[in-house]
Protein backbone atom coordinates (compact mmCIF):
# COMPACT_ATOMS: atom_id res chain seq x y z
CA UNK A 1 0.00 0.00 0.00
CA UNK A 2 1.30 3.99 -1.00
CA UNK A 3 0.32 6.72 0.85
CA UNK A 4 0.06 9.28 -2.29
CA UNK A 5 0.55 13.27 -1.07
CA UNK A 6 -1.02 15.02 -4.25
CA UNK A 7 0.08 18.50 -3.40
CA UNK A 8 3.30 17.80 -1.48
CA UNK A 9 3.60 17.48 1.90
CA UNK A 10 6.03 20.32 3.12
CA UNK A 11 9.08 19.05 4.55
CA UNK A 12 12.40 20.53 6.31
CA UNK A 13 15.20 19.12 5.03
CA UNK A 14 19.31 19.60 6.43
CA UNK A 15 22.54 18.91 4.31
CA UNK A 16 23.48 19.44 1.01
CA UNK A 17 21.24 21.34 -1.18
CA UNK A 18 21.21 18.97 -3.74
CA UNK A 19 21.15 15.55 -1.86
CA UNK A 20 19.83 16.36 1.72
CA UNK A 21 21.20 14.25 4.66
CA UNK A 22 17.77 14.02 6.34
CA UNK A 23 14.40 16.01 6.59
CA UNK A 24 11.62 16.73 9.46
CA UNK A 25 8.03 15.09 9.15
CA UNK A 26 5.60 15.16 11.51
CA UNK A 27 8.20 16.86 14.01
CA UNK A 28 10.39 13.83 13.51
CA UNK A 29 14.14 13.93 12.60
CA UNK A 30 14.96 11.32 9.75
CA UNK A 31 18.36 11.00 8.78
CA UNK A 32 18.40 9.62 5.13
CA UNK A 33 20.57 6.19 5.07
CA UNK A 34 20.49 5.14 1.01
CA UNK A 35 19.32 6.93 -1.95
CA UNK A 36 17.39 4.57 -4.00
CA UNK A 37 16.25 6.29 -7.29
CA UNK A 38 16.52 10.00 -8.78
CA UNK A 39 15.31 11.72 -11.13
CA UNK A 40 14.25 15.02 -12.85
CA UNK A 41 10.37 16.03 -14.09
CA UNK A 42 10.48 19.55 -16.14
CA UNK A 43 7.03 19.49 -17.92
CA UNK A 44 5.16 22.54 -19.70
CA UNK A 45 8.45 24.34 -20.01
CA UNK A 46 6.86 26.44 -22.41
CA UNK A 47 3.62 28.04 -20.52
CA UNK A 48 5.91 29.13 -17.22
CA UNK A 49 2.51 29.35 -14.93
CA UNK A 50 2.03 25.55 -15.73
CA UNK A 51 5.47 24.75 -15.21
CA UNK A 52 6.81 21.49 -13.15
CA UNK A 53 10.67 21.11 -12.67
CA UNK A 54 10.83 18.93 -10.18
CA UNK A 55 13.92 16.54 -9.22
CA UNK A 56 12.65 13.38 -7.19
CA UNK A 57 14.72 10.96 -5.07
CA UNK A 58 13.19 7.90 -3.52
CA UNK A 59 15.11 7.26 -0.25
CA UNK A 60 15.74 5.07 2.87
CA UNK A 61 15.58 6.77 5.88
CA UNK A 62 17.06 5.83 9.32
CA UNK A 63 13.51 5.33 10.97
CA UNK A 64 12.50 2.99 8.45
CA UNK A 65 10.51 4.57 6.21
CA UNK A 66 10.20 4.14 2.09
CA UNK A 67 9.16 7.37 0.32
CA UNK A 68 9.06 9.33 -2.53
CA UNK A 69 10.88 13.35 -1.45
CA UNK A 70 10.85 15.80 -4.47
CA UNK A 71 12.91 19.19 -4.47
CA UNK A 72 10.55 22.18 -6.21
CA UNK A 73 13.71 23.66 -8.58
CA UNK A 74 11.45 26.35 -8.99
CA UNK A 75 10.76 27.52 -5.73
CA UNK A 76 13.58 25.25 -3.60
CA UNK A 77 11.44 24.06 -1.38
CA UNK A 78 11.04 20.32 -0.47
CA UNK A 79 8.00 17.72 -0.22
CA UNK A 80 7.02 14.37 0.64
CA UNK A 81 5.04 13.12 -2.64
CA UNK A 82 4.72 9.34 -1.42
CA UNK A 83 5.30 7.18 1.45
CA UNK A 84 5.55 3.17 0.79
CA UNK A 85 4.76 0.49 3.16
Amino acid sequence: MTHLFVEGEPLETWGAEVMPEGLIWKNAPHHILELANRWRVHTRWWEPRETIWREYLKVVTDMGLLCLIYRDMQDDGWFLSRLYD
